[in-house]
């Protein structure tokens, strides 16, 4: 990438010659499991929680697929935390810097991608973490936001500060499984640093991959379990309760087709909520929705008709299984129906 960028910029000759500037994406959640042929969807979401969906790394990885859960954990051990393997996160992230021309400072990048993956979402918190003026991180920010690897969402119903999440996958993985453990890996204990790192992995990795699998879901897929529910833009929101003295986040909020972003009295289609707990969902989950619902109503939302939806790792509780087979508001969605293609 940085030769092609070179030849094509400036005072080169290739300058203006460009036909077209072809971006080619990685390839979706769905279509990555079927690249790495994995049945089972809870591995096929650990595979693609950690290397995303980039197709070149199915040939860099040394001990084929994983095809259980179990398995997943060998497999990153032998592959992810190997130094001699390909998709040693490390090296590939190093690597990944170094091919944007426009990332002289690499020092400075790696502090701010290590800030994000430990929780900072503005710039005035990531140089709190790193020791530097938040007007110094404009521009890093901007370089990461348009190489893809963080980006910066705003709240889709009310104008709020911007939220800043990393979201590459290997550089995400990297800064908060290989990095935190690179004294245990270096002296061949990756079994060890990965075993240390699962409930990181859980909280920090898994999580908010489901969540965002799930916003993926709804804005590609919610038509086939729903016909004729085609939604807008897609996104989440943090809703205030004054009478609690107290806000809610809704991982998942979906408009109407002819609503736009934090447009006063925008239509809402959808609100749901991504757990990748190993508890089951329950009756509880579904009363938090629907008091969501009402104070959005209450705060001159259109939510008539808007459907809750509960999005779960672990799967559903039977009663809440019976209510939502009786009530065409409510939406279950588990692995089997995330992955249905």
């Amino acid at each position: 990438m940085s030769v092609m960028h070179e030849l094509l910029s400036g005072t080169q000759p290739l300058r203006g010659r460009a036909a077209m500037d072809m971006r080619l994406a990685a390839f979706g959640y769905r279509a990555a499991r079927r690249l790495w042929a994995i049945e089972d969807p809870a591995v096929a979401l650990r595979v693609h929680a950690t290397l995303g969906g980039a197709p070149g790394y199915r040939q860099l990885v040394a001990t084929g697929t994983p095809d259980t859960e179990s398995g997943f954990d060998t497999w990153v051990i032998d592959n992810l935390l190997s130094p001699d393997i390909g998709v040693f996160t490390r090296t590939e992230t190093e690597y990944l810097l170094r091919e944007d021309p426009r990332i002289t400072r690499r020092t400075l990048y790696y502090d701010v991608l290590t800030a994000l993956a430990r929780g900072a979402s503005s710039p005035s918190k990531i140089g709190g973490l790193i020791g530097r003026e938040r007007t110094a991180l404009s521009h890093p920010l901007d370089v990461l936001e348009s190489s893809g690897y963080v980006v910066k969402e705003e709240d889709i119903l009310r104008g709020r500060h911007t939220s800043i999440k990393l979201v590459d996958p290997v550089i995400r993985f990297n800064q908060l499984v290989t990095v935190p453990r690179a004294d245990l890996i270096d002296r061949g204990r990756a079994d060890q640093a990965w075993h240390t790192s699962s409930a990181t992995f859980r909280s920090k990795i898994l999580g908010p991959h489901f969540e965002e699998l799930a916003r993926q879901w709804t804005g590609n897929h919610l038509s086939e379990v729903l016909p004729g529910l085609e939604p807008g833009a897609i996104g989440t929101t943090v809703v205030p309760d004054p009478a609690a003295r107290t806000s809610h986040e809704v991982d998942v909020v979906a408009l109407d087709l002819d609503s736009r972003p934090r447009q006063p009295g925008a239509r809402i289609r959808l609100l749901g909520e991504a757990k990748a707990t190993i508890e089951r969902r329950g009756p509880h989950d579904l009363a938090r929705l629907e008091h969501i619902r009402t104070l959005l109503s209450a705060q001159g939302y259109d939510t008539e008709g808007a459907v809750l939806a509960l999005f779960s790792l672990a799967g559903f509780h039977e009663d809440l299984m019976r209510a939502a087979a009786e009530r065409p508001d409510v939406l279950l969605v588990d692995l089997a129906t995330l992955y249905r293609s």
